[in-house]
């Protein structure tokens, strides 16, 4: 293999920064991509958790309110820097908490989530093909949500199949999403449509809620929009490392307004109004009924593979991350190797515990706990301390040398954002028995959180950040940004770095 071609392979897989001439995605590429990762079984789940809440009427309203505040808050720390840079996103947070709090950032936020969501994605693929084979066989609409040994070994096959697509590399996902992305698109109008030829829109609108867990309407909805803006921030993992594969920053930015918020909100609603109108939250079982035998067996192979695309596109993203933040085992490793050790865990998972897929609904809302503050400390970094600047020298420089280090390479002020943010979730909303503390039923937790974060981080460093604390003297003494080197000028330390 030639050197420009190890040198092109360093750059998709995260190992350097990727020059503009060098990424994949254009506005459509990159659309399809976020099209292919938000639309899956999980959207219809959600949805379904939403009419259990609400009613259709104000469910709509509560996924359109949840989704657009979560993904642009998410959007705006994790694509804009790495769609400027080119950097993987785990590599950048460096800047935010040091070397070592980026790696304890990734365990939190990527290892212990990802591995979880592989697990659930793939125990939704095993149970959307159970439910066609079961279409095949009866002819009967399923009645029953299905957990057996068969729908285990079809999540280890969905696992297994996102590996081999994933190992290798970006080039073949991009291939990937650009053929199911617009196909699931489709699918949603038709699942739309066949609903709509069922139910009057008046008669679905006026449906109650599943299973109201209160009598107060208003925090019903709060709930509701709750869940759906955890849903929004849920992305902020992935989406940074999505974006440096795009060509400038207006492309790392826009294509989540079409992709990731519309496809969802459409997934969601679909979801919603599926749910409302046959009674169960569980797509593997409405669309069994929606439409007859040949429509339930052609939408629940749409829908297993929908969940493949998503699978993809997370796993990619964390092994990227990976790759960055390895210790010195596992950064021996090749990139194959790494894609395989990172299925391991979900595919014990599928056989040991398959009910993983029933504690989905809790499992999201307590991401946000940790997503939402996340969000909050990248906003108040990037865009009010930094100005937008970081220096890829600072980022890729030895721990020794780099203002980065922080103290032992954690940044101190940045995990006590971390913490505090996470904690005025809690104490605002339990997802565990959705208790709702002061204020929930006007302002949600999810937004405080994200606010106590940014507040944090920005108080903290202007107390306490420097010049060689975090690079962030001159630029908060200024209110300007220091001169940010070239990808050129970073090159012989990405070359070290490669070799």
């Amino acid at each position: 293999m030639s050197n420009a071609e190890l040198f092109r392979q360093a750059a998709e897989r995260g190992d350097t920064p990727l020059l503009p001439g060098e990424r994949l995605w254009g506005f459509w590429e990159f659309t399809y991509a976020n099209s292919a990762l938000a639309i899956a079984t999980w959207a219809f789940l959600i949805g379904g958790a939403t009419a259990a809440f609400v009613g259709p009427r104000e469910g709509i309203a509560a996924i359109i309110i949840g989704n657009i505040l979560g993904v642009m808050l998410v959007t705006l720390p994790t694509c804009l820097p790495c769609g400027k840079y080119g950097v993987e996103q785990f590599t950048l947070l460096r800047s935010t908490f040091g070397r070592n709090g980026s790696r304890l950032v990734y365990a939190l936020a990527v290892v212990l989530l990802t591995l979880g969501w592989l697990a659930v994605l793939g125990m939704m693929f095993g149970r959307s093909v159970d439910g066609m084979l079961t279409l095949l066989k009866t002819g009967e609409a399923v009645t029953e949500p299905a957990n057996g040994l068969l729908v285990s070994v079809l999540a280890a096959v969905a696992i297994i199949v996102t590996g081999f697509v994933v190992a290798r590399g970006p080039t073949s996902i991009k291939f990937f999403n650009m053929i199911m992305s617009p196909a699931l698109v489709l699918l949603m109008f038709v699942m739309m449509w066949l609903i709509l030829g069922q139910h009057q829109p008046a008669e679905l609108l006026g449906l109650p809620a599943l299973a109201p867990p209160t009598e107060d309407k208003r925090l019903n909805f709060m709930i509701a929009v709750e869940v759906n803006m955890a849903a929004g921030f849920s992305w902020w993992p992935y989406l940074g490392n999505l974006a440096r594969l795009s060509k400038n920053e207006r492309t790392s930015f826009w294509p989540n307004v079409v992709g990731v918020f519309g496809a969802a909100s459409l997934g969601e609603i679909v979801g919603l109004l599926g749910a409302a109108a046959l009674g169960n939250a569980d797509p593997t079982i409405w669309m069994t009924s929606i439409g007859g035998v040949a429509i339930g067996i052609v939408a629940l192979g749409f829908i297993a593979f929908a969940n493949v695309t998503s699978m993809i596109n997370i796993l990619y993203t964390s092994v990227v991350g990976l790759r960055q933040l390895a210790g010195p085992v596992l950064g021996r490793l090749s990139w194959d190797m790494l894609v395989a050790a990172f299925c391991v865990v979900p595919l014990v998972v599928a056989f040991a515990a398959p009910g993983i897929y029933d504690g989905f609904f809790i499992f999201l809302v307590w991401t946000s706990a940790l997503n939402a503050t996340l969000a909050g400390i990248g906003m108040a970094d990037y865009f009010v301390l930094r100005r937008q600047h970081i220096s890829l020298r600072a980022v890729f420089a030895s721990p020794e040398r780099s203002p980065f280090a922080y103290w032992g390479g954690f940044n101190p002020i940045a995990l006590t954002a971390l913490v505090a943010g996470s904690a005025v979730y809690v104490f605002v909303f339990n997802p565990q028995t959705l208790a709702a503390g002061p204020g929930f039923t006007l302002l949600s937790a999810s937004m405080p959180a994200f606010v106590a974060a940014a507040v944090v981080q920005w108080v903290g460093t202007r107390m306490f950040g420097s010049r060689r604390f975090g690079d962030y003297g001159e630029r908060i003494a200024s209110g300007a940004g220091t001169t940010v080197e070239s990808l050129a000028v970073v090159e012989p330390a990405v070359d070290a770095i490669v070799r």
